[in-house]
């Protein structure tokens, strides 16, 4: 009897050292993943969803950390512009000339900027997150109505290419893409100056489309499929 109380001492002291030592290593796992640093911020974005106060003219965005403390901005409209910005306070960016702040804290973003509806902190990917898969959602106005009830994105996976349409299986045309840090997408529509700008947000296809003849700038949400 000794002998079996004995044995199972010994089964739970191991037992023990074996999950206080897999504690441990989560913790390790976590204390090594990497924090976003302000002062060595590139390969990081801020995606912004801006909005009016009614929900209309939703324009996604990104903006990209360079060299230099520079921002990249990239929409449907825009991908050429550079902003310069300032570290206020360690934790704060600030736009120069815009006074456009954002706070940056454990991860986390946000800002008092009232126009920007959501703001995210996302990071580039080592590979392309959209390449072979298939996106499907509504495309609105932008004062809120539907333009497409049902549309698609569907990239191939060994090429910047991608198809869309109305019905998955049935593709209106096709288009090359731009990569942007493996997360994101910026379209020049063949035929025309219109273009289309994607990232990928929370799981979702965040997408503009911008229409250069009459003027209009689209918005949708899309679902992988």
């Amino acid at each position: 009897m000794r002998h079996l109380i004995n044995t199972k001492t010994m089964a739970l002291v191991v037992l023990l050292i074996t999950f206080m030592s897999c504690k441990k290593n989560e913790v390790k796992k976590e204390e090594d993943k990497p924090k976003f640093d302000i002062n060595n911020p590139i390969g990081y974005f801020i995606y912004l969803k801006s909005a009016n106060d009614n929900g209309t003219w939703v324009i996604p965005a990104l903006m990209e950390f360079r060299p230099g403390k520079t921002l990249k901005y990239y929409s449907s409209k825009d991908k050429n512009q550079i902003y310069p910005y300032e570290v206020i306070d360690g934790n704060t960016i600030n736009i120069v000339g815009f006074n456009y702040r954002f706070v940056i804290e454990n991860d986390k973003i946000s800002t008092e900027v009232t126009r920007f509806k959501e703001i995210a902190l996302l990071k580039a990917e080592e590979t392309n997150q959209l390449a072979g898969k298939t996106f499907t959602g509504t495309y609105h106005q932008p004062d809120k109505s539907v333009l497409h009830q049902n549309f698609f994105y569907s990239f191939s996976a060994n090429e910047n290419k991608l198809g869309a349409g109305f019905k998955p299986d049935v593709v209106m045309r096709t288009e090359n893409y731009t990569v942007i840090g493996n997360i994101a997408a910026m379209v020049d529509v063949a035929g025309n100056d219109d273009a289309e700008f994607m990232v990928l947000v929370n799981g979702k296809l965040e997408v503009g489309y911008y229409q250069d003849k009459p003027y209009s700038e689209y918005y949708g949400i899309f679902t992988q499929q």
